[in-house]
């Protein structure tokens, strides 16, 4: 439960004002029927400099660190993508950096909105070596899909997502994960559509992918359910 941004073509001085809006969904960004408000269980980050990923992630309310995030982003200026995540805990683990999104395998990275409920069931098909013993169900299905990635990560994305559908149960399976060449997202959700939801809208040469609009000046459009998408971060499309 939870809210995300990916923004491809990431230039700080042109995005600054939508990172700051999202920073704010962690205090106002929308919440389940009956949940208490914010998005405050910690909160991580994902670009690319050179090719190379660079990741940071928290245990701490983003609330609380805010200046840290615009720091980080102030000194990296450019990306060819840039994603973010806010962490609403559906385990009771609040204020673990361990469990905060992303999780990330050499240069690929991948943050979840929703839960699997009975995750443990995918762990027998895992063939990639790393998975931490206490894993909760994101990281779980990063694992499950890596293991059947071999060079075409949207396909073996899609695949888990079929056998998820399938076989378990869930929330939602809404996506954002990169493999520094691409920008993909993906929106699924078997319960409360109005908050599992996502947006795109395109800026310049950007793309943008959020949880909620951010920004009155751009038109959002709400992906469909099952939308996937796979951004080429050599250009838009």
């Amino acid at each position: 439960m939870c809210r995300v941004l990916g923004i491809t073509h990431f230039d700080y001085s042109r995005h600054r004002n939508i990172v700051e809006r999202f920073c704010e969904l962690a205090r106002s960004g929308m919440v389940m029927a009956g949940d208490p408000p914010g998005h405050e269980d910690g909160w991580g980050l994902a670009f690319y400099q050179e090719g190379r990923l660079v990741v940071h992630k928290s245990g701490i309310n983003l609330l609380e660190e805010t200046e840290k995030v615009h720091g980080i982003l102030s000194q990296a200026q450019t990306s060819p993508v840039l994603i973010l995540h806010l962490r609403k805990s559906a385990w009771g683990d609040r204020l673990s950096t361990r469990h905060a999104h992303p999780f990330h395998h050499d240069n690929t990275v991948f943050f979840h909105n929703g839960v699997v409920y009975d995750y443990q069931g995918l762990i027998p098909a895992i063939t990639l070596p790393g998975l931490g013993a206490d894993a909760l169900d994101t990281e779980v299905l990063f694992y499950h899909v890596m293991s059947g990635a071999a060079g075409d990560l949207g396909r073996a994305f899609l695949d888990s997502a079929s056998v998820i559908k399938q076989k378990h149960k869930f929330s939602a399976l809404n996506c954002l994960f990169s493999d520094g060449m691409k920008l993909f997202a993906y929106r699924d959700f078997a319960k409360e559509p109005d908050y599992y939801s996502l947006y795109k809208a395109f800026s310049a040469n950007s793309c943008l992918v959020s949880s909620e609009p951010l920004d009155e000046n751009l038109h959002w459009e709400l992906m469909a359910k099952e939308e996937f998408l796979a951004i080429d971060l050599g250009g838009v499309g």
